[in-house]
């Protein structure tokens, strides 16, 4: 932005042009590695809505030395609507009201010029604390946009100003660029905190809370339970053979209240069952167990994230992933009596099983 002439510069349509092209083209390369990095899995494209505040830099151009910016830091708010398309890509509006910075002439405030913006942007996640860099939604993590996540953003908006100074506009339009950081829980709320560049003369530091609608597909390799239904009794005759017992050969790996991470006493257990899978060829099912602490649907959930604990250790150790499958249970199968503090923290495991 310039003073004190109160006028569109011409360059602002090549500019937006550019730009515009620019995103399309990065934003067509991230989807195809992307779509690549995905091939055969699922995924639930969700919407989200976010809001928050920052810290601004405003520093608006003078061609006259007699016009200065006294004051160009400032507060800001910021709203946005998004969209998960991808494991790794989505796509937000965005309004942000960035606040004002002060002008002097001759050292004397002379009044302010006060900053709006808005555009589309698209969001690119890299990394992710629990599945890494893959972006497969078979992997807790990016796939349900839970535990921290570091991202790019990269899209085009539009710049409002307003001041009772002369001013002008050089570019309508802005580029704004982005990296930052966001931890997402699993009932949907996330927390991101952001640095954002848009144009020469604007920047931006913000922190977010966002809340993401409907269920997150966790999409790991499960193995399908068949309900169990009762039918008439069959005779037997002498000569029918009973299906042989399959028995339990690795220990079961216990977890602690509300948690799906690995203590040391369970990575101990699991080194054990490495050591048998390394030297056979042997697949094995991992069901996921809880309490009866909490509804019905919260402790499924959380058996499948201990058994993808699990699952996510023993590929890590080098198993191959078609040999490691995986079914939740929640609370529908208790070891023990679930009136106990003692029989709550037997039902609160993954016991691994021949298939």
């Amino acid at each position: 932005m310039t003073m004190p002439i109160n006028r569109l510069n011409k360059k602002s349509a090549l500019f937006g042009a550019l730009s515009l092209t620019a995103v399309i083209s990065t934003g067509a390369a991230l989807m195809a590695v992307a779509q690549a990095d995905e091939r055969k899995q699922s995924f639930s494209k969700r919407v989200y809505v976010g809001a928050g505040v920052g810290a601004s830099v405003l520093e608006p151009k003078s061609h006259s030395s007699s016009l200065t910016v006294s004051d160009g830091n400032d507060f800001g708010y910021h709203v946005a609507l998004g969209y998960d398309f991808t494991t790794r890509l989505s796509a937000e509006i965005y309004y942000a009201n960035l606040g004002e910075a002060k002008i002097a002439f001759l050292g004397s405030d002379v009044g302010a010029v006060d900053y709006a913006v808005f555009g589309l942007s698209g969001i690119a996640y890299l990394y992710n604390s629990r599945s890494g860099f893959s972006g497969r939604a078979g992997q807790a993590g990016l796939s349900q946009r839970e535990g921290l996540s570091l991202y790019g953003r990269l899209g085009v908006g539009g710049v409002n100003a307003d001041s009772q100074l002369d001013y002008r506009v050089d570019h309508r339009a802005h580029l704004a660029m982005g990296i930052g950081a966001e931890y997402g829980f699993k009932n949907g709320l996330a927390v991101r905190g952001e640095y954002l560049a848009l144009d020469s003369d604007q920047s931006y530091a913000k922190i977010s809370l966002l809340k993401r609608f409907g269920r997150a597909n966790s999409a790991p390799e499960l193995l399908t339970t068949t309900p169990v239904i009762n039918v008439a009794a069959q005779p037997v005759t002498p000569t029918t053979k009973p299906e042989p017992t399959v028995t339990k050969a690795f220990p079961s790996i216990k977890f602690a209240f509300d948690q799906s991470d690995l203590s040391p006493t369970a990575l101990a257990k699991l080194s054990e069952v490495l050591d048998v899978l390394l030297n056979s060829d042997r697949k094995v099912l991992l069901e996921g167990h809880t309490d009866w602490i909490s509804t019905e649907q919260y402790n499924y959930d959380l058996s499948l994230r201990r058994a993808q604990s699990v699952r996510d250790y023993l590929l890590s150790k080098g198993i191959e992933s078609d040999r490691v499958k995986l079914v939740g249970f929640g609370e529908s199968r208790p070891l023990s009596s679930n009136e106990t503090s003692e029989g709550r923290a037997m039902n609160r495991r993954v016991d691994i099983r021949d298939i």
